[in-house]
Order: C-alpha cells, then sequence, then structure tokens
C-alpha cells in the first residue's frame, strides 16, 4: 500500500532512498518496478545482505548532493539523536523539487491522548521524540520543505497500536503483545494463549476505533508528504 501511493511521484530510472529500509521489501518492490532504489539501514542482517542497502547511518553515507528524487522515512525521525540534522542532509540530497515522505506516532492524536503513559508508541527509551502535527509541519518548513499531503492514518501501524495500547491501559501489558508476537519476549505458553486470546476478542473493536480516530483526523500516525523548496 505504501508504495502504491508514492510511485505516481517517480518516473522510471528515478532514485529512491528509504532510510531505515529493515529488510528491504519497499526497495525490492520500486527496483521491480524499474526505479532505482537503494535502502539504508543500520542493522546488519542475520540472513544475505542485499546489493542495495547500505549498512550505515544516514548521515556516515555521504551521497551526493541532488541524488534522489524521492527520500522515504517511515517511522525513523523519533529514533534518532538529532532529527534536525537528519532533515537538513536529506534536503541536500534530493533534488530540486524532490519529495520526502515522512510518517511518524502521532503524539498529538486520539490514540496518544487516551492512552497518556501507556501509549504503544511512546515506546521508551526507544523513541528520543514525539511529534504533533503543527510541530512536524514547522520542523520540516524550516529546513527547506513545504508541505503537500498530510494524513493520520497507517493500517499497518494504527490497529495494533489502539490494541496494544488498551491491553497496555486495561490489563498492564507492558507492550508484552507486542513482544510475544516478534518473538522478543518469552512468556509462558499458557500466558501467550490467554493473551492471544483476549487480543483477538479486541482486534474488532480497535480497528473501529482506529478508523474512527482518522477519519477525525486524530489516527495514530503522522504522515506528511514534503517537497523540497530552496530554504
Amino acid at each position: 500500500m505504501k508504495w502504491r501511493r508514492l510511485r505516481p511521484l517517480l518516473k522510471t530510472g528515478e532514485r529512491l532512498l528509504d532510510v531505515g529500509c529493515g529488510r528491504g521489501t519497499l526497495v525490492q518492490m520500486a527496483r521491480a518496478d524499474g526505479v532505482e532504489a537503494f535502502g539504508v539501514e543500520r542493522d546488519f542482517p542475520h540472513g544475505e545482505p542485499s546489493d542495495h542497502i547500505i549498512y550505515k547511518d544516514l548521515m556516515e553515507c555521504a551521497f551526493p548532493s541532488a541524488h534522489f528524487r524521492l527520500v522515504i522515512l517511515w517511522h525513523v525521525l523519533e529514533h534518532l539523536n538529532d532529527p534536525e540534522a537528519t532533515l537538513e542532509e536529506i534536503h541536500r540530497i534530493l533534488a530540486p523539487g524532490g519529495w520526502l515522505s515522512l510518517a511518524v506516532p502521532n503524539y498529538g492524536g486520539a490514540q496518544a491522548g487516551a492512552s497518556g503513559a501507556h501509549w504503544f508508541h511512546l515506546d521508551l527509551p526507544r523513541h528520543f521524540w514525539h511529534f504533533r502535527p503543527q510541530t512536524l509541519r514547522r520542523l520540516a518548513e524550516e529546513h527547506g520543505f513545504r508541505v503537500i499531503d498530510q494524513g493520520t492514518y497507517s493500517f499497518e501501524y494504527d490497529w495494533f497500536g489502539t490494541l496494544q495500547s488498551w491491553l497496555n491501559s486495561g490489563f498492564r501489558d507492558d507492550n508484552r503483545l507486542y513482544g510475544v508476537l516478534r518473538g522478543a519476549r518469552r512468556v509462558g505458553h499458557l500466558d501467550s494463549l490467554l493473551r492471544l486470546a483476549l487480543a483477538s476478542g479486541l482486534a474488532l473493536p480497535a480497528l473501529g476505533s482506529a478508523i474512527w480516530d482518522a477519519a477525525r483526523g486524530q489516527g495514530g500516525t503522522l504522515y506528511l508528504l514534503l517537497q523540497k523548496t530552496s530554504k
């Protein structure tokens, strides 16, 4: 869904950079669609590395100026020590009129407001920053971008974010369901089954809540499509 939204921004052969690309799924899709796509990822994979992914921080890559037509920065900015330096670097490596697709958890949304300290995307200490819509827009504009589009919904993040936030608030889950699903937390077999059963019962109401929040502009993800301007 993310790539279908972004594909019209690029002509065949133009360059794309996905910062924090994970396993490189979007990079592979873009290359299969005729785009010269690359990724940056700090964590070296357990499996085979990709020829099109650079395993460094963006600031270490030293890409040429005006090199890319589109940079993707989805759920990365909140993890960085210096978001302003990152936006400066992205502005430098983007071609004139180039695009930045940016997404972060929406600290000004209903999910965050209702959950407080139990919000799934609070994710301390891995998240150094949290952004409200007006804060993120101002930050982008101060670093040479203009806002073309804004939204507050991501099916990939908001449904589960609502569900996990409810479990954290009502059952002191402390993101355990997320850990179980990722295989990052070991809990007892019975505990896992009970947790999954509870989540199954709440899944449909959580989806409805996430859609309702987004319809009011209060969704759990803040998305901006930005275009490079001269400073």
